[in-house]
């Protein structure tokens, strides 16, 4: 059996005679077939394949909804690897090992000549990072990386299969904060000289209003809370005794 253009022989004798592929996978050659009289031997396959890859991009999930939303940006200098269904390393079409890859300036990376088979492709979150929730929707853009192993699903490839739907999001962690002062002058507008009120309780509320975290301001009147996950909050300031709350957005300057 001769070479075809694009494509690669299968393994040989892999199982029934009947349909396994016959033909040695350098020279085409069937091993030696013997004819009797009048026989007709119809065993002598031979089978094909093309060359198959895998990848697509590491993004920021900007609001950890594990999907890559437009605008969200990719993720330069991520490293990916590929083993093969029980986590083993795996070579190419040619034979040769397939070493870890780095995403390129948009957050991009692939493997590509690659037998058709079963692979999983494993994200090491970047520094500073926090991996998104994995499988939130369309299979095109979630985040594909177990968030705890960095590992996606068995991704199976077929003969000539490039599958560009193997992505992984991170986020990184957020904070918000600033003062409570005495506003000496009640005109609602920190300036400059009025002293921060040490000691006040600040409660961190959930879009749904529930406190989920508190503090209270250091003797700067300063507070912060971080590592948080992106989304919705709201601040409650609980009035120190002796005090009024000052007009709300009294300047219109944040």
């Amino acid at each position: 059996f001769g070479d075809v253009a694009g494509f690669d022989r299968s393994p040989e004798d892999q199982g029934a005679d009947a349909t396994d592929s016959d033909a040695d996978g350098t020279t085409g050659e069937s091993d030696v077939v013997n004819l009797e009289s009048g026989e007709d031997d119809p065993t002598i396959d031979a089978g094909y394949y093309q060359p198959a890859s895998i990848g697509d991009f590491v993004f920021e999930d900007t609001d950890m909804d594990g999907q890559q939303d437009a605008g969200e940006p990719g993720i330069e200098g991520v490293t990916v690897s590929l083993t093969d269904e029980n986590g083993d390393p795996v070579t190419d079409n040619d034979g040769n090992p397939v070493g870890d890859v780095t995403t390129g300036p948009n957050g991009e990376y692939e493997f590509t000549n690659l037998t058709p088979g079963d692979y999983i492709v494993v994200f090491d979150a970047p520094t500073g990072y926090t991996p998104s929730p994995q499988d939130q929707g369309d299979d095109t853009t979630d985040s594909d990386a177990d968030p705890v192993t960095g590992e996606s699903q068995v991704v199976n490839l077929e003969s000539g299969e490039n599958d560009d739907t193997n992505d992984a999001g991170f986020y990184e962690p957020a904070s918000l904060g600033d003062f409570v002062w005495e506003d000496t002058d009640g005109d609602g507008e920190q300036d400059a000289g009025e002293p921060g009120v040490e000691g006040v309780t600040v409660n961190l509320k959930d879009e749904d209003g529930n406190i989920i975290d508190n503090t209270s301001t250091d003797d700067t009147g300063f507070y912060e809370f971080t590592g948080l996950t992106p989304g919705e909050y709201s601040v409650q300031f609980v009035r120190p005794t002796g005090y009024e709350y000052t007009n709300i957005d009294a300047t219109g300057d944040e």
